[in-house]
């Protein structure tokens, strides 16, 4: 019972409740009072909300339970682009080069991210300058729930990961306030994607890497040898997605770069490239919709040989186009 009256009175996800084991006292404390009214109502959802969140904890605990189970998380979309909610397992087939597999996992509820938030703070964006203030990230951050963590990062002169994974607005406020600044110097884009993705290894989760940058790489620091085959790589064997948000400071500027878009595309991210007068809130916002609205696959790889694997994710109806990470690194488990 207590596990539906928490559903029906802090209306959070389950995926959320899963993880915040306390909430149910809390919700208790501050609605007592309504006991007797929502009763009836707990006893309708109690089965089905039981039921759910059984399959939400059973999708987030096989990839922490040592099998060795591929996580897919897809995006779809219909023919007028915007996200098909509530489709059921029979919609999907992954194919693990070019052959089908069994989904050993499948569910459609929201699963706890872990994100690694980076701001590019070279001359290249030029943000404060422009008006293109990187505090528009904030609106992403409010979309937190209380399973989910961030941590905020800048790169430019320097590469500076987020040390702290929290999802307590304030302290994304004080980042910003206290640690951010522009400075004129070049983009190591690709040695600030790798050193986020290896931040969030150790993290359970939906593990996502969100840049605010041009997409444009000038060259990394000292003492890094690599490029954006070594963090695709890298994203494909951590289960990264890779995620850009692109300010575009003035009509002639080129599209966002098709190694950043290829580097997205292929680790089942995202790019959203607003324009010079464009609403950057929105941006983050529509990053954090689409994460909402993502789907749950996974299966077991029939050959652990070592090598990069081909994924390709197809739809039973053509009007659906889903959108999911393109590869894995089919390593045995040590």
């Amino acid at each position: 019972m207590s596990v539906c009256w928490a559903l029906v009175a802090s209306r959070w996800s389950l995926a959320n409740l899963a993880q915040r084991r306390t909430a149910t006292s809390a919700v208790h404390k501050r609605g007592g009072r309504r006991h007797a009214r929502l009763l009836p109502i707990v006893a309708v959802v109690c089965s089905s909300a039981a039921g759910l969140l059984s399959h939400a904890l059973h999708a987030q605990q096989v990839f922490r339970s040592g099998v060795h189970t591929i996580p897919v998380y897809a995006t779809v979309r219909g023919s007028d682009g915007r996200l098909v909610p509530n489709l059921t397992k029979e919609a999907f087939t992954i194919l693990d080069n070019g052959k089908p597999v069994d989904l050993a996992v499948f569910s459609n509820v929201p699963q706890p991210l872990r994100v690694a938030v980076m701001l590019d703070t070279s001359e290249s964006v030029n943000a404060v300058g422009k008006g293109r203030r990187p505090d528009t990230v904030l609106a992403f951050m409010r979309t937190l729930g209380p399973a989910d963590r961030a941590s905020l990062g800048t790169f430019g002169a320097e590469i500076a990961v987020g040390a702290n994974m929290t999802n307590e607005l304030a302290e994304f406020e004080r980042v910003l306030r206290e640690e951010v600044w522009i400075r004129w110097q070049g983009t190591p884009l690709w040695q600030a994607i790798s050193e986020a993705v290896a931040s969030l290894s150790d993290e359970n989760g939906r593990r996502v890497v969100l840049l605010y940058s041009d997409g444009i790489d000038t060259g990394s620091l000292p003492n890094w040898r690599g490029g954006r085959s070594t963090v695709e790589r890298q994203a494909s064997e951590h289960d990264c997605m890779v995620y850009f948000v692109r300010p575009v400071l003035k009509p002639s500027q080129p599209a966002l770069t098709d190694e950043a878009r290829e580097l997205a595309d292929a680790t089942g991210g995202g790019y959203f490239q607003v324009p010079e007068h464009g609403d950057l809130e929105a941006a983050f916002a529509g990053v954090a919709e689409e994460l909402r609205h993502q789907y749950l696959l996974g299966f077991s790889p029939t050959r652990l040989d070592g090598k990069m694997h081909r994924i390709d994710v197809r739809m039973t109806r053509p009007e659906w186009k889903a959108r999911a990470r393109t590869t894995y690194l089919a390593v045995p488990q040590k």
